[in-house]
C-alpha cells in the first residue's frame, strides 16, 4: 500500500466534467405505424433481436415486435448494421414484401432480410448535446470490522455518426481506512473509432491512469490501432484489434519512465433487450513493451449491467490490472469487485 500523501493532479479537475448525468435532448418526433393502424410518436432507440425500443412521452419506453410494425419514419439517420459487417444508411424503414424483410428508404432504397440485420440504431442529425449518449454509476461500501470505505464512480459520454464513434469514460475508485493511508485508482480515457468496410475499423486512444496500489502516480498514454468485428449479431458482439502505444509514467517513488508498447485487445458483449434489459461485457488488453524488454502490462474487466426500472440499472463489475515491473514495495497485480447503481441516457 502506498504511504505517500495523496497529491492533487492538474488533470484531476477534468474528471469533474464527466460526473454529471446529461438528459436526452433528442426531440421525440419519430413515428411508428402499426399494422392495426395505430400511430405512436416517440424516439427510436434501437432495433435488435426482432424488437424495436421506442421511447414515448406518456407511455414510457415500449418494446414493439417488428412483425407488428408497418412502417417507421424519422428525421434522423438510421444505421443498419448487417451480420456480414456492412453498414447501411437510410431515413426510414418499413416492412418489405413479407414480414421477414426490411425496406430501408433514402437516396438508395433497398430491401434486406431481417434475419441478416444485427442492429439498427438512430443517429442524431442535430449538433452538440443532441448527439450525446452516456451513463453514470455510483457505488459505496463500508466494512465496520476493518473500518474500510470504498467509493466507486463510473461515467461515460459518447456520440455516433455513420462513419465515426467517439467516447470518453471515467472509472475511479477511492479506498480509505482510518489506520492506513488512502489509495486511489482512476482512469480517464477518450477513444475515436472510424468505421471501414467489411467490419474493419481504425481507432485512436488517449488515457490518463492513476493506480497507487501498483506504485503509479500518473500514466499518460496515446495509442493507435486497427481491428475487426469478428462476431456482430443482434445479441452478441465480439471484436479484436492490435496497435502501438507510447506512454510516460510518474511513479510514487518520484522516478519517471517512458515506454513504447504493442497493444493486443479484445472485447465481448452479450445483450438481452427484453425487459429487464441486461448486458454482459468483457474486455482484455495485453501490452508487451518494445522499449523495456521483458515488461508486460495487462488490463481486464468484466461487467454485468441489469436494468431495474427505465434508465436505472444495477451494475456489478470485476477489474484486474497487472504490471510485472512496478516500483519496490508495490504490488504487481491489483483487482477488485464493485457494485454500483446507475443511470443511462
Amino acid at each position: 500500500m502506498n504511504t505517500q500523501p495523496v497529491r492533487a493532479e492538474p488533470w484531476a479537475a477534468a474528471l469533474a466534467l464527466l460526473v454529471l448525468p446529461l438528459p436526452a435532448w433528442a426531440a421525440k418526433t419519430d413515428i411508428v405505424l402499426l399494422l392495426n393502424g395505430d400511430r405512436i410518436t416517440g424516439e427510436v432507440k434501437e432495433l435488435a433481436y426482432g424488437q424495436l425500443k421506442f421511447a414515448t412521452e406518456d407511455m414510457g419506453t415500449l418494446y414493439i415486435e417488428w412483425t407488428k410494425i408497418a412502417s417507421l419514419t424519422t428525421t434522423r439517420t438510421l444505421q443498419v448494421e448487417m451480420l456480414d459487417g456492412r453498414r447501411l444508411l437510410g431515413n426510414g424503414a418499413a416492412r418489405g414484401d413479407s414480414p421477414s424483410t426490411l425496406r430501408l428508404s433514402g437516396d438508395a432504397p433497398q430491401e434486406v432480410p431481417l434475419a441478416a440485420v444485427a442492429r439498427i440504431t438512430a443517429l442524431d442529425t442535430g449538433s452538440g448535446l443532441e448527439r450525446l449518449y452516456g451513463s453514470l454509476s455510483v457505488g459505496y461500501s463500508f466494512t465496520q470490522a476493518s473500518d474500510v470505505q470504498v467509493f466507486n464512480l463510473g461515467t461515460s459520454v459518447g456520440s455516433r455518426s455513420p462513419t465515426l464513434h467517439w467516447r470518453a469514460t471515467l472509472d475511479a475508485q477511492l479506498t480509505s481506512q482510518q489506520q492506513a493511508p488512502s489509495s486511489q485508482r482512476a482512469t480517464l480515457a477518450g477513444s475515436r473509432e472510424r468505421f471501414m468496410s467489411d467490419g474493419w475499423y481504425r481507432d485512436a486512444t488517449l488515457s490518463f491512469t492513476r493506480n497507487q496500489e501498483l506504485g503509479l502516480d500518473l500514466r499518460s498514454l496515446v495509442g493507435v490501432g486497427v481491428g475487426r468485428y469478428i462476431v456482430q449479431r443482434s445479441d452478441t458482439e465480439w471484436r479484436a484489434g492490435v496497435g502501438l502505444a507510447a506512454s510516460a509514467e510518474e511513479l510514487t517513488d518520484g522516478s519517471r519512465r517512458e515506454s513504447v508498447e504493442l497493444q493486443f485487445g479484445t472485447t465481448f458483449n452479450i445483450f438481452r433487450f427484453d425487459a429487464p434489459q441486461m448486458n454482459l461485457a468483457a474486455s482484455l488488453m495485453v501490452l508487451p513493451s518494445l522499449s523495456d524488454s521483458g515488461r508486460v502490462r495487462g488490463e481486464a474487466a468484466l461487467r454485468l449491467r441489469r436494468e431495474m426500472v427505465e434508465d436505472l440499472f444495477l451494475e456489478v463489475s470485476l477489474y484486474d490490472s497487472y504490471d510485472n515491473r512496478t516500483v519496490a514495495g508495490s504490488r504487481s497485480n491489483d483487482w477488485g469487485l464493485a457494485t454500483s447503481l446507475g443511470y443511462s441516457f
